[in-house]
């Protein structure tokens, strides 16, 4: 659980961060951060890739948990984003 928690908040962060989600300079970080996602549940659900990375697959309730990860570290980035913006007079 920890694994995918952590892969949640890291994602959370990365789309934090940005002062817009989708926009002309980097359209496809969106796709990327959805495809980090979707490898993350593989690791955890795709039998070859359990036995490779000695990973368990989780219950709803730790999928559930690990996942309210996601919106603390997209929080977090964008409170850090805020305080820390340059003013446009300063």
């Amino acid at each position: 659980m920890l694994f995918l928690a952590l892969l949640a908040a890291q994602l959370g962060v990365v789309l934090g961060l940005r002062a817009r989600l989708v926009n002309r300079e980097n359209p496809f970080l969106p796709g990327a951060v959805l495809a980090s996602a979707l490898l993350g549940a593989a690791a955890l659900h795709v039998p070859f890739l359990r036995s490779v990375l000695e990973t368990e697959p989780l219950g709803w309730s730790g999928i559930g948990l690990a996942l309210a990860c996601a919106p603390v570290g997209f929080l977090a980035a964008c409170l850090l984003r805020t305080a820390f913006r340059r003013t446009a007079a300063g």
